[in-house]
């Protein structure tokens, strides 16, 4: 996905840009864990490892005031039990995309904030599987429906949306931050019942990223140029224009 935007970003002669997103831990977190809220996979989406406090996003500025951002986050975790010829193999992963629209109120000037609206989507792609040469048919069947409740259990959609400013600075470097609430819902299906859980939470992260000059903000830095800054430094001892008139007169 990342290689993708950054393949846009340079077709359409955008601004490519990176960045951290950082999330402090807080008691929210320990009290997740003492309640044993986790998936017992490690992996899943509030496990802490695919979706980590410190997060790495790539993407661009497709135009003066809209941005778009990427980030990929994985985590698989693989088990491998052999005793004499008897192998046991287990694995749990989960692979989550993610994508985040800006939306800026303002066009971008150096050393001042440029705030913005923020609209985000993932999902949680999952995988898990349990096998064994030493299952009889029955055990391989009882060990893929449990492989595939854990799928369920780790799987899931989500979205986000709030706001944020960023302070650009000379050489690309932007420092930010943002307010955003999300929603996290995933659906886990049986044959007699249907299981719903949707968690929704709001959160504020610090923003470190770097842009590199793109041709759409060399554009509005000539256009924002005042018909002073385009007239000649005088220089000192030389005659001004009404001077050289004078002396052109005479």
């Amino acid at each position: 996905m990342i290689t993708l935007l950054l393949f846009v970003a340079g077709a359409t002669a955008a601004t490519p840009t990176v960045g951290l997103e950082w999330r402090p831990l807080s008691r929210g977190d320990l009290v997740w864990s003492e309640d044993n809220r986790t998936s017992g996979l490690s992996v899943g989406e509030f496990d802490g490892f695919v979706r980590p406090a410190l997060q790495f996003s790539a993407g661009a500025w497709m135009g003066p005031r809209t941005a778009v951002l990427g980030s990929l986050g994985i985590a698989r975790l693989q088990n491998t039990t052999i005793v004499d010829d008897v192998y046991r193999q287990r694995h749990w992963g989960v692979i989550r995309p993610s994508m985040d629209v800006r939306l800026a109120l303002t066009d971008v000037v150096e050393k001042k904030p440029i705030p913005w609206f923020l609209i985000g989507l993932y999902g949680d792609v999952p995988s898990a599987r349990d096998v064994s040469n030493g299952y009889t048919d029955e055990e391989q069947a009882d060990a893929d429906e449990l492989a595939g409740t854990e799928r369920a259990r780790l799987g899931g959609v989500g979205a986000r949306a709030g706001f944020g400013t960023d302070w650009h600075f000379p050489g690309g470097f932007v420092i930010g931050g943002q307010y955003a609430v999300g929603v996290h819902r995933s659906v886990f299906q049986a044959d007699d019942a249907d299981s719903v859980t949707a968690w929704t939470v709001g959160e504020a992260s610090l923003l470190l990223g770097f842009e590199w000059p793109g041709r759409e903000r060399s554009a509005r830095a000539v256009e924002s140029t005042t018909e002073e800054d385009l007239q000649p430094t005088p220089v000192e001892g030389a005659p001004d224009s009404a001077d050289a008139a004078d002396l052109q007169s005479d």
